[in-house]
């Protein structure tokens, strides 16, 4: 007798037979929900920019940091939805027009075929997620979104040094309003205790 013939057999335990049918079925089902939660990735070249310099920066592998992202996007959603949708859908825009950018993947070579693209196994709450987000076809938009997103939260858009560290309209004014160093002997500095 095989194993599955074992396994299937009407035994004399009406428990165990049950017992038995309920974790085939729980088998089946975890290798359908599996089965979906593989996902299909395109990147642009901005994309794997962010991401190189987002992963480098949190330390996360490339798996773990795109389900963060898409965790990201569903807890800003839920937090501030009609102006994140807004955003959502104009970044979904840009993301389109930047693939429209790249040679169609069928006509890269392997080496680009592997940059541009990629597969992911979501895990069930992420994509739960993604379905509270109604973005079940759109991943990879979603995805965009929240790595632009987390990108000028973490790093910004700072274009030189002194967009950092230079000196503000407000840091002159500053300086302009607060006594001379020299000053500081005779009183004045008191005014702007």
């Amino acid at each position: 007798m095989s194993r599955e013939d074992k396994l299937t057999a009407p035994s004399k335990d009406f428990l165990a037979d049950n017992a038995i049918q309920n974790g085939i079925r729980e088998v089946e089902e975890e290798k359908q929900e599996t089965q979906n939660l593989d996902i299909e990735l395109r990147y642009t070249n901005s994309e794997l920019e962010k991401i190189r310099k987002l992963t480098s920066i949190l330390r996360l592998g490339k798996e773990l940091f795109l389900e963060s992202v898409i965790s990201y996007v569903h807890f800003l959603f839920s937090e501030h939805k009609e102006s994140i949708q807004k955003i959502i859908d104009e970044e979904s825009e840009n993301y389109q027009a930047e693939l429209k950018q790249i040679t169609p993947i069928e006509n890269m070579s392997t080496k680009d075929r592997d940059r541009f693209s990629g597969k992911i196994r979501l895990s069930p709450e992420t994509s739960n997620k993604i379905e509270q987000l109604d973005m079940k076809d759109r991943i990879n938009e979603c995805l965009f979104v929240g790595i632009n997103l987390l990108y000028k939260q973490l790093v910004g858009e700072f274009k030189t040094v002194n967009d950092v560290f230079g000196e503000t309209e407000t840091f002159i004014k500053a300086t302009q309003d607060l006594p001379l160093l020299r000053n500081l002997s005779n009183g004045e500095w008191a005014k702007y205790k």
